[in-house]
């Protein structure tokens, strides 16, 4: 009966650290797709949108939802471009469905992102 125990506890424990994992990576998608949205906005291409892109989603590890939302805003602010933080959290929650969707499906859907 140990034996069972054993394998069941330890079939729980990879199944939460596969969880977790995709977790993580669902999240890190979903902040690289924001990210990718927000040069879109600025009018970043090139090296310029890759170093804005690496740059937050380095930062956004560690944060918070309501830290990368207050990141975004205030880059875009300081790109002269106003976006209201309901707008943000939509395009985020578009983002993070998007992300989801390509780790179900194992591959990048993203074409473009909402107004």
């Amino acid at each position: 009966m140990a034996t069972t125990f054993d394998a069941r506890e330890r079939a729980y424990e990879q199944r939460f650290v596969l969880e977790e994992e995709a977790r993580f990576h669902a999240r890190n998608r979903r902040n690289r797709l924001l990210a990718t949205w927000a040069c879109e906005r600025m009018a970043l291409s090139g090296p310029a949108a890759e170093a804005y892109v690496t740059a937050f989603t380095d930062c956004a590890v560690v944060a918070d939802d309501e830290a990368v939302i207050a990141r975004l805003q205030s880059d875009l602010a300081a790109a002269g471009i106003g976006a209201t933080l309901p707008h943000l959290r939509t395009e985020m929650e578009r983002c993070a469905a998007v992300a989801r969707a390509e780790r179900r499906v194992g591959v990048a859907l993203d074409q473009g992102s909402s107004a």
